[in-house]
């Protein structure tokens, strides 16, 4: 469990350097062909690494009181499933905010659109996690 997190936490660190190196050097304004792959990137796995972290620690959090006596023999499997849920809420929220990035650029979206695409990753999640 700590080695995932461990790991989760160091990819956290290092897109969110490439994000300010994409950002402060690259500069996706002046050398775009180079510089929006890279930037929805480095945005994908920094907001899926830092909700991944916050996701587990609001749960581990709120379930501490909630844990069962079954559940206390075996805490390995209960972080397991906390973090393999809050990853996978995690990547949904990426996906969700590339995708509106990229219409963004394309000029395409507005508020009210932004938040459909987050309704529906938010529904998908739902019919999943049931």
């Amino acid at each position: 469990m700590t080695t995932t997190l461990s790991l989760i936490s160091i990819a956290l660190v290092l897109s969110l350097s490439s994000l300010l190196v994409v950002i402060l050097r690259v500069s996706p304004l002046t050398a775009p062909q180079y510089a929006i792959p890279f930037l929805i990137l480095s945005v994908f796995i920094a907001v899926t690494s830092f909700l991944t972290l916050v996701l587990f620690s609001i749960r581990r959090f709120l379930i501490k009181r909630l844990v069962k006596e079954s559940e206390k023999q075996r805490p390995h499997v209960l972080a397991r499933k906390l973090i393999n849920s809050s990853l996978r809420q995690g990547i949904f929220f990426a996906i969700a905010t590339c995708v509106v990035i990229f219409m963004w650029l394309m000029g395409i979206v507005n508020w009210w659109i932004a938040v459909l695409i987050y309704m529906v990753f938010v529904l998908v999640e739902m019919a999943i996690g049931r």
